[in-house]
């Protein structure tokens, strides 16, 4: 084989040597952008759930402890918890990537909402004894909410699990297969540029 040849048979594998590994840096790049937004919205997404959870057992405590000890700090501790919850939950629904379960429940929960409402216009009307018993008629549907809004939870913390396994056994898989390839045609390369500097001695010596 010409000395030409073997510079154009270089070259070429160069230039394949590049291209491959720009394309596998791509690729492990796209897989680290897809696990950081697995940890990113996702992972909010899950915290936003707990966030409304604990809204609930602390309004629904606040509830309580207004219509046993007639405590007005817990009607307090019932409004601002509610002022949060509502922020909380309209930053859920404005977010394009919440899920329809989510908004399903927090509409449940907004029924909810509206009979802890009407407990405390009730009591702040002075009828202790009804708003009580309103109170306990809400206990199984904010019970019901709070087990589904747990069985959400479990479920996007599996669905979450199993995608950062996914992406990072990708992420390892990838960067093996990207030092493999690396090291092969580096060391394809060298034997390359080898055999020419020994064909251009040999034919130098020729000359």
């Amino acid at each position: 084989m010409s000395q030409r040849k073997w510079i154009l048979l270089w070259i070429s594998l160069s230039i394949l040597s590049i291209s491959i590994i720009f394309i596998f840096i791509f690729q492990l790049k796209e897989t680290n952008e897809r696990l950081e937004t697995i940890q990113g919205e996702q992972l909010d997404s899950y915290e936003s759930i707990e966030d409304v959870m604990y809204y609930n057992v602390e309004r629904a405590n606040a509830i309580r402890g207004l219509l046993a000890y007639e405590d007005r700090h817990f009607l307090e501790m019932y409004y601002s918890m509610s002022r949060q919850a509502k922020d909380l939950k309209q930053s859920i629904i404005d977010d394009p990537d919440t899920p329809s379960s989510v908004l399903d429940l927090l509409e449940r929960d907004a029924i909810w909402e509206k009979e802890a409402d009407r407990v405390l216009v009730i009591y702040e009307e002075g009828d202790l004894v009804k708003a009580t018993a309103v109170a306990e008629t809400m206990t199984e549907l904010r019970q019901t909410i709070l087990e589904d809004l747990r069985s959400l939870k479990q479920m996007q913390y599996k669905d979450i699990h199993k995608e950062l396994i996914a992406a990072e056994n990708q992420v390892s898989f990838l960067t093996q297969v990207l030092f493999t390839i690396t090291f092969l045609l580096l060391a394809i390369i060298v034997i390359l540029t080898f055999m020419l500097l020994r064909i251009k001695t040999h034919h130098d010596r020729i000359e």
